[in-house]
């Protein structure tokens, strides 16, 4: 039979078994469980230094996204200004422009002016020099001149206001 049962065998068998279990449960099952619960160790380091990094770039990712928030609206408003400035400086050389140009026409009408009473004056002189030589060739006597240009002023100075014009 191939099954038979030694009762000395079993028992020299149970023994061997439980002193092999004591004597790796000695040697071998302390230092296992030693590196187990320190590698268990390591991982809980590892995943709480995961973590860390993990907040510290959200962290610096938030920063960054206010940063660049802030450079944005800081240039925006930089635009802003320099358009608010570049139209205000517009409108000033056109001011000025305008100013410029009706400053030159008013100008130019007082220079008119001047020129047309000038003109005025110096025909009225020589209308006056003409009507006094034919006045003279008329009459046929020569008053003296002091008193010829008298009368002419007079003259002049009666004719309406409307022929100056």
């Amino acid at each position: 039979m191939l099954l038979k049962i030694d009762p000395g065998l079993m028992i020299w068998t149970t023994i061997t078994f439980v002193v092999l279990l004591i004597v790796l449960r000695a040697a071998v099952w302390k230092p296992l469980l030693a590196m187990l619960d320190e590698r268990e160790r390591r991982i809980r380091d590892a995943l709480s230094g995961a973590e860390r990094a993990r907040h510290e770039a959200e962290r610096t990712l938030v920063e960054y996204k206010e940063t660049l928030s802030k450079a944005e609206a800081e240039s925006r408003e930089r635009m802003q200004k320099a358009t608010e400035q570049a139209h205000q400086e517009r409108e000033r050389i056109v001011s000025e422009s305008h100013h410029q140009a009706t400053r030159l026409v008013e100008d130019a009408r007082v220079e008119i002016q001047h020129e047309k009473d000038r003109a005025l004056q110096e025909l009225r002189k020589t209308v006056g020099d003409l009507a006094i030589q034919a006045a003279s060739k008329l009459l046929d006597e020569n008053l003296d001149n002091a008193r010829n240009r008298k009368i002419v002023d007079d003259f002049i100075r009666r004719l309406p206001e409307s022929s100056q014009n």
